[in-house]
């Protein structure tokens, strides 16, 4: 079985890479918000408007959402396993295949920083809005360069680390079940403002079970940087100095990572202090910031996942040879 999931792994890694994420509904970035969505449409019927309320209602819709998306998937791995190993492996394939987004966000990412080099504002603004899923129609240059890198950052410490990292233990079901945790806790953040604490379930599980990966996928981050021949003497200092200045701890490591490789700040925050508005920021300018920034993060980050699939992969391989 682990040399299935590993086969499995590595094939629905090599069909992200070549033909991107699956389409329309077979697409959880596609059927997970909208489902969500819908469920807490019927649940604010049923609560009251308020925050304790709307905590519980959101575990209800955490647990409605896993219970439609990933029993029925695992229930037929373990029924067709021991009957059907094709058809397993076929299933197994495709959870794996569905559960990497890594690509889609590099091609965006590439696309933004190839508009931004020709000085079309207006093109990156569009990519930008496809990756954020908000309007982007007042982002400065500036905004869209510092944005871009943080999402190259964030990728690498959710979709890529995460995925990855489940996928290694659990097989296809583990990174996708990841995947869809992911997507709720995403689809919410984006939402905060109107949401209240229906996220706050999927934000807690998220955290706790992303926190090894994104550090793995700091320290990924940080040798692909050296391999280009980036200088990383102020990865650590910035991850030590600046970690706490992001508001998701998780998102947190990769960020100071690139944020010291670059020379460059991101995650500006401020608020009200003695009367004083102070602002906190990751890393520190050395430089101002270009499109080639979004280019160089972009490029860290896709390497960093090849070698964390190397990293999980060559452990879970190692442990099914041992155990033949």
């Amino acid at each position: 079985m682990l040399m299935n999931t590993f086969a499995a792994l590595l094939a629905g890694f090599a069909l992200n890479i070549i033909i991107g994420s699956p389409n329309g509904i077979f697409n959880p970035e596609n059927t997970v918000p909208r489902f969500a969505f819908a469920v807490e449409k019927r649940l604010r019927k049923h609560y009251q408007d308020s925050d304790e309320a709307h905590t519980m209602a959101g575990g209800a819709l955490l647990f409605l959402t896993l219970l439609v998306f990933v029993v029925p998937p695992a229930a037929v791995l373990l029924l067709v396993y021991g009957y059907a190993p094709i058809l397993s492996f076929i299933l197994d394939c495709y959870l794996s295949w569905a559960a990497f987004s890594v690509i889609r966000t590099k091609n965006e990412l590439s696309y933004i920083s190839r508009s931004l080099r020709s000085g079309r504002l207006d093109l990156a603004r569009t990519g930008m809005a496809k990756l954020t899923g908000t309007s982007c129609r007042d982002m400065s240059e500036d905004e869209i360069i510092r944005r871009s890198v943080e999402i190259a950052a964030d990728c690498g410490a959710d979709n890529a680390a995460g995925v990855l990292f489940f996928s290694a233990i659990f097989g296809g079901i583990g990174g996708y079940c990841f995947r869809v945790i992911a997507l709720i806790r995403r689809t919410y953040s984006r939402r905060s403002d109107r949401t209240d604490g229906f996220g706050k379930a999927s934000r807690d599980l998220w955290a706790a079970l992303d926190l090894i990966p994104a550090h793995i996928a700091a320290l990924m981050m940080n040798f692909a940087a050296s391999v280009f021949g980036l200088s990383t003497e102020n990865s650590f200092p910035t991850f030590t100095r600046d970690r706490k200045h992001v508001a998701d701890p998780n998102l947190a490591p990769c960020r100071c990572v690139i944020a010291g490789v670059l020379g460059i700040t991101l995650t500006a925050r401020s608020f009200i202090k003695d009367g004083y508005i102070t602002f906190l920021t990751v890393g520190k300018e050395r430089h101002p910031c270009d499109h080639e920034d979004v280019s160089s993060a972009n490029e860290i980050m896709y390497a960093a996942t090849f070698y964390m699939l190397l990293l999980f992969g060559g452990i879970k391989l190692a442990v099914a040879l041992l155990l033949r």
